[in-house]
């Protein structure tokens, strides 16, 4: 598996935590938001891990992930979704 696969979920991630923010499950989220999701602190955590998870072959060391960052902002009718996935030496931006 190369590892620029990972560019692609960071983006696909940060598309759907924007469209879940605006009119779906995290609508009602307190921001500004910046968490490592691989902490699993809460069920947004998880749900974004989850995300993650599902999307990588089963073959794939989980391991090699290092941080899953996760910053979104909101102001007026706009939500800023920054997305970091660290994978052994690179990171990943959406």
């Amino acid at each position: 598996m190369k590892l620029t696969v990972f560019k692609g979920i960071a983006h696909d991630l940060s598309d759907h935590l924007h469209n879940q923010a605006f009119c779906g499950y995290w609508k009602d989220l307190e921001y500004p938001v910046n968490t490592n999701s691989l902490e699993e602190k809460d069920t947004f955590d998880k749900s974004c891990t989850a995300f993650v998870k599902e999307r990588i072959p089963g073959s794939f060391d989980w391991n090699r992930i290092k941080k899953i960052i996760i910053t979104m902002q909101r102001s007026a009718m706009i939500i800023g979704v920054q997305v970091k996935i660290k994978v052994d030496d690179k990171e990943f931006t959406s």
